[in-house]
Order: C-alpha cells, then sequence, then structure tokens
C-alpha cells in the first residue's frame, strides 16, 4: 500500500538538489507535500481560505529553513512539525496562555478516552467542532485526528501538561453539552 499525507517520501537526491535551490525539487517536494500542508492546516483552522494562505507560508518557510534538515528521511515530520508551528503563531494570542490556577480539574485517563470515543463515533463532527474556539478545535484536532500526545501539545502551546488537559477536558465538555441540546 502506498504511504499518504506527511508520511508520503521523495528520494534523497531531491531532498538535496532542494536544499541547494533546484526548484524542480523544491516543486516535487511542493506537489508531494501539498494535500497533507492544507489538509492539516484546514481542519486547524476550519478556513480554506486561511489554510490555503499558510499552505504557501509552510512552504516559504520550509524551503528557505530546509538546509537545517539532517535526515533527508525525516522530511515528512519535519514538515508535518512545522505546519503545526505555523498554524499556531499565527493564532497564538496571550489570553490563550493564561489559566487560572484555581481552575484545576482532577482529570483521569479513563474519562479523556471515553470522551474521544464518543466524539468520534458522531455523524456530525465537523458541525459541533464549529461551537469550540479556535485555540480549543486546534487543541481537539491535534490530539484526536493528528494524534499529538497532551506532552507534545504542552511543548507546542508553551504551557504544561495539566493545562493542556484542562482545556481539552473543557472542550470536550462543552462539545458533549452541546451535542446533548
Amino acid at each position: 500500500m502506498a504511504k499518504t499525507g506527511f508520511a508520503q517520501s521523495v528520494s534523497a537526491g531531491t531532498v538535496k538538489g532542494a536544499q541547494r535551490g533546484r526548484r524542480d525539487c523544491q516543486r516535487v517536494i511542493f506537489e508531494t507535500y501539498q494535500p497533507a500542508v492544507q489538509r492539516l492546516l484546514h481542519g486547524m483552522c476550519r478556513d480554506a481560505e486561511l489554510a490555503r494562505d499558510l499552505t504557501q507560508d509552510v512552504f516559504i518557510q520550509s524551503f528557505d529553513k530546509l538546509k537545517q534538515l539532517r535526515d533527508p528521511e525525516a522530511l515528512g515530520g519535519w514538515l508535518k512539525q512545522l505546519t503545526v508551528n505555523t498554524a499556531l503563531s499565527h493564532f497564538r494570542k496571550p489570553h490563550h496562555l493564561a489559566v487560572a490556577e484555581h481552575e484545576e480539574l482532577n482529570l483521569n485517563a479513563q474519562d479523556w478516552l471515553s470522551q474521544s470515543d464518543w466524539l468520534q463515533q458522531l455523524d456530525n463532527i465537523e458541525q459541533l467542532l464549529a461551537v469550540l474556539d479556535d485555540h480549543e478545535h486546534q487543541l481537539v484536532w491535534l490530539y484526536l485526528v493528528e494524534g499529538y500526545s497532551h506532552d507534545e501539545l504542552a511543548a507546542q502551546f508553551a504551557v504544561n501538561v495539566a493545562t493542556v488537559r484542562q482545556r481539552y477536558h473543557r472542550a470536550l465538555k462543552k462539545l458533549r453539552e452541546r451535542s446533548q441540546s
């Protein structure tokens, strides 16, 4: 079975050519990964036009930074990380980073799993996710769809893991309340 999305690969020669600025090699990389980059950004942004704009930003940055990539085999993962970072930096706002200490919730992993399972089984998931603000939507999308762990998300959002868990739990609670109304 052929690999898709960020799991696809291009030859080491293509990566090295792109690192040297060869446009034909850069075009191969763009054409290979553009659908995956745009799909991830659309999922995070919920705006097709913004996703297209950010896709262009991702590839401009990637070709500027490609010389930093040491292992051509890691291109897909590196590009995925760059894509997530680009979206997060676009949406990062100071008020998203502050979480009151008194809002500490006692959550357990089983509760998150059951809520995640419930959410994934819904038919109207896109409609339901629309009720979340951008930050909540990104967190839920990255966790459930892209498979990021709470630890990885904490690093991405530059907050502690407990904060990520709290925000994730609150977003799922909001979705559950909305689906029952």
